[in-house]
């Protein structure tokens, strides 16, 4: 019997440092979705920089040379 109840200690400590592990990823699993969050929203303003700057360089490079006319009155 002292057998059988050192043995059910042991799994019982097994449960509690296992269910510890498990917290322990949740918790990173959590932090790691809301750093992708805060990447994915930095990621999407950069886009968006390049995007304007894009638009930009091509209405430069338009024939009608109306942007450069507008650089000359300070954009």
């Amino acid at each position: 019997m002292k057998a059988t109840n050192e043995y059910r200690e042991k799994l019982m400590a097994e449960l509690v440092e296992q269910s510890a592990r498990i917290d322990l990823l949740i918790a990173k699993s959590r932090q790691a979705a809301d750093m992708k969050l805060n990447i994915d929203h930095e990621l999407e303003e950069w886009r968006a920089k390049q995007r304007d700057t894009t638009k930009k360089l091509k209405e430069l490079e338009e024939p009608s040379g109306s942007a450069w006319e507008n650089i000359g009155d300070g954009g």
